[in-house]
C-alpha cells in the first residue's frame, strides 16, 4: 500500500520537512540499483551521498550499510574492502537534512531469495505501523502492531531497537516508537517521527559489538590536539546530527587519536555497531511519517506524472 506524499505547507511543520523527505524518497529509489553482488560497501556509501548532495541536501547521519546479523551503525570507513556476496540481506539507512529538518528512511535487498520473506515481515510492519500515526494513539499500540505483523510472518522483531521522534538538528527525540507493546507516550498531531521495524530469525536482541564508525558532537569543550580541535570545527554546524571517520582527510593515526581525546573528555557520543544477539538475519524498513488524521508519509516516493504516463505507454 502507498501513502501519499501531500505537496503542501503544513502550518506547524516546517515545509522543510517535506522537501528532506521527497529527496531521501529519490535517493533511496535512485540507490537501489546500486545493490548488487560484487558491489563494495564503500562505493555504495559514496555514490548515495554524492546523490543526496547533488539534489542541494545534506547527509542527516552517514549512510549505514548493515549486512545479515548487523541490525545497524555500519557505516564503511575510508579502507573498507567489504563486499556484497549473493548470501546477503543488506540495510540501507539513509538520512537527508535541509537546515536541520530530517528525511529518515531504510529498506532491505536480500540478494539470497529464500530470505525475501524477513525482507516482507518488516516492510509489512512498516505499512500497517503507519496506519495507526494519528493524534492520540499510544505507542505501545503501535509497538503491538509491528511485533504481531512480524510474528505473522514467522519471524521475531528486534525487542531493543525503537523508531524515534525527529526535530531540527535531532535525530533521536521523543518519543521513542517501540517495536514490541511497551511505552507510554501518546502521539501528537504535527509530530514528525521515524517508524523503523526491525525483524529477524534470531531472539530478537541486538548488542554492541565493540566497533566504533558513527559519532554525535554532543558537548564542545577545550581540547589538547590539534585534529581533536579540527574536528569539532569541521562538525560544529551538524550540531547534534551523527558523522563518521571517512568524512576526514586527516592521518588514520591522527584521527583515531583525536577521536580518542573527544571521546575520552564527553565531546562525543559514540553508536557502536549494533548486532543481533543469536548471528541471525536481520531486516529493516523505515519512514518518516507527519502525524495526523491522514498520516504524511514525507519519505514515500512518488513517480512524476509524465513517468506514470510515459510507462503506461509502453
Amino acid at each position: 500500500m502507498l501513502f501519499k506524499f501531500y505537496s503542501i505547507v503544513i502550518f506547524m511543520v516546517d515545509e522543510k520537512y517535506l522537501k528532506a523527505g521527497k529527496i531521501a524518497a529519490e535517493v533511496r529509489e535512485e540507490s537501489k540499483k546500486l545493490i548488487e553482488p560484487g558491489a563494495r560497501l564503500l562505493d555504495i556509501a559514496e555514490a548515495i551521498e554524492k546523490l543526496i548532495n547533488n539534489k542541494g541536501a545534506d547527509m542527516a547521519f552517514p549512510v549505514n550499510l548493515s549486512i545479515n546479523e548487523i541490525a545497524a551503525h555500519y557505516t564503511p570507513l575510508k579502507n573498507d574492502t567489504v563486499f556484497l556476496k549473493e548470501t546477503d540481506i543488506i540495510k540501507v539507512d539513509i538520512g537527508v537534512h535541509i537546515d536541520g529538518y530530517i528525511g529518515d528512511t531504510a529498506y532491505s535487498i536480500s540478494l539470497d531469495k529464500s530470505k525475501e520473506d524477513l525482507v516482507k515481515a518488516s516492510e509489512l510492519a512498516l505499512e500497517n505501523a503507519i496506519k495507526l500515526c494519528k493524534p492520540e494513539t499510544k505507542v505501545s499500540e503501535i509497538g503491538h502492531v509491528i511485533r504481531d505483523t512480524i510474528e505473522s510472518r514467522g519471524f521475531n522483531p528486534i525487542t531493543n531497537l525503537t523508531g524515534h521522534g525527529l526535530e531540527r538538528f535531532d535525530l533521536h527525540a521523543k518519543p521513542s516508537i517501540p517495536n514490541i507493546p511497551v511505552g507510554t507516550e501518546i502521539l501528537k498531531q504535527d509530530q514528525v517521527i521515524a517508524i523503523e521495524p526491525f525483524a529477524t530469525d534470531g531472539k530478537g536482541f541486538v548488542k554492541d559489538s565493540g566497533s566504533i564508525m558513527i559519532y554525535t558532537l554532543v558537548a564542545p569543550a577545550p581540547v589538547r590536539s590539534e585534529t581533536a580541535r579540527e574536528v569539532i570545527k569541521l562538525v560544529a554546524d551538524r550540531q547534534r546530527l551523527p558523522f563518521t571517520e571517512r568524512w576526514f582527510n586527516f592521518t588514520p593515526i591522527k584521527l583515531r587519536l583525536g577521536l580518542h581525546e573527544l571521546r575520552q573528555r564527553g565531546v562525543l557520543y559514540d553508536y557502536p555497531m549494533l548486532r543481533e544477539e543469536s548471528g541471525k538475519f536481520v531486516s529493516q524498513a523505515e519512514h518518516t511519517v507527519i502525524v495526523g488524521e491522514e498520516p504524511i508519509v514525507t519519505t514515500e516516493f512518488v513517480k512524476k506524472i509524465d513517468e506514470e504516463q510515459n510507462e503506461k505507454h509502453k
